[in-house]
């Protein structure tokens, strides 16, 4: 294979020759607009149960907010964000939390019951929170999201830092 046709299916093209279109990565791109620190109206869109990393993650969708993102152009509305629950896993019982009050186990099944009285849901059982999941029972949900921005790894992003039934 030639070094002009490294990646697979690709033909072999004229060195210097574009062949992915036309862009200019200087002079097109803008960071993704932010959504300002406070909290907003928005609506349960989706809710998954991420397996791999233990969590249920939550899609929300803002609406009814009247508020523009950082760029000054671009309406927080419609904008979507995720918000996660950590649920607990074997060997979590063994393990302390950050604070060193409780064992990760103890405090993950804290905030869960948390979360799930501020939003006035049930979430006592696995078995409860996948019928859920599947029978779509949380998507329409209205809440209010804490929203803040926050820098991770070194790139600016949103986040929802708590939700609350509306």
């Amino acid at each position: 294979m030639s070094e002009d046709n490294f990646y697979e299916g690709g033909e072999d093209v004229e060195p210097g020759v574009a062949t992915f279109g036309d862009f200019d990565l200087d002079s097109e791109y803008k960071p993704e607009p932010l959504i300002p620190n406070g909290t907003y109206t928005a609506a349960v869109k989706s809710v998954k149960a991420d397996l791999k990393a233990n969590c249920i993650v939550w899609g929300v969708v803002f609406h009814d907010n009247d508020i523009m993102a950082s760029d000054g152009n671009t309406s927080i509305d419609g904008m979507e964000l995720w918000y996660r629950n950590w649920l607990p896993k074997p060997g979590d019982e063994n393990e302390f939390s950050k604070s060193g009050k409780t064992t990760k186990r103890q405090s993950k099944i804290n905030m869960l019951t948390k979360f799930a009285q501020k939003m006035k849901i049930n979430m006592g059982t696995p078995k409860i929170i996948a019928q859920a999941i599947t029978e779509g029972e949380w998507i329409g949900l209205e809440v209010k999201a804490e929203v803040t921005v926050s820098e991770y790894k070194g790139e600016v992003r949103n986040e929802i830092n708590s939700m609350i039934a509306a």
